[in-house]
């Protein structure tokens, strides 16, 4: 899911770029069924503004961990209490170029009736996908314009165009299903 480009940026150096983590969180949907949270960030001056992304920031000097820094951004982002969820595991770091973020991606599950409270200063709006539409993507990306004239591969999902780091973390999180399936 990178965009051609992306692999020219990562040949040159990554110099003290600032740490984040986000976390794909499962839970069991309205009919059962397994699904995720992806959130819309509310607009303002920066260059993740309006897009679909998973709950997580930037790690502060308070976390001790990054995990430690994705579940304190759940509990701000969604309301959702440290201690409702689970780790299953840690996925591929992955560097984000136009905010120069390193981020920690994590995926756990809360077996909890999840009440969600959302920081409208941070969060647009919430955006349940279920796991069975990620894996039953036929056509897993498509092609989209970006600003700069560069083509990225996207997912649409729950009528959300979702690009960027966010869809190289579900293809990652895709192809761990299916190895599991399989």
């Amino acid at each position: 899911m990178a965009p051609a480009m992306r692999k020219q940026l990562l040949e040159k150096s990554i110099i003290n770029p600032k740490n984040a983590a986000v976390i794909c969180l499962f839970y069991k949907g309205i009919q059962g069924e397994t699904s995720f949270y992806l959130i819309r960030r509310s607009s303002y001056p920066g260059v993740h503004s309006n897009q679909v992304g998973f709950p997580g920031g930037q790690i502060d000097p308070s976390d001790q961990t990054p995990w430690d820094a994705a579940k304190r951004e759940l509990w701000e982002e969604l309301g959702i209490s440290p201690q409702q969820i689970t780790q299953i595991r840690k996925i591929t770091p992955l560097y984000i170029p136009p905010s120069h973020f390193w981020v920690d991606c994590f995926l756990a599950y809360s077996t909890s009736k999840i009440k969600l409270n959302l920081d409208p200063n941070e969060v647009k709006e919430v955006i349940s996908v279920s796991l069975v539409e990620l894996i039953n993507i036929k056509n897993s990306f498509t092609d989209q314009l970006e600003n700069n004239g560069n083509k990225t591969p996207i997912y649409i999902l729950s009528d959300n165009t979702v690009w960027g780091a966010t869809a190289m973390i579900l293809a990652e999180i895709k192809s761990i299903i299916l190895k599991v399936l399989n």
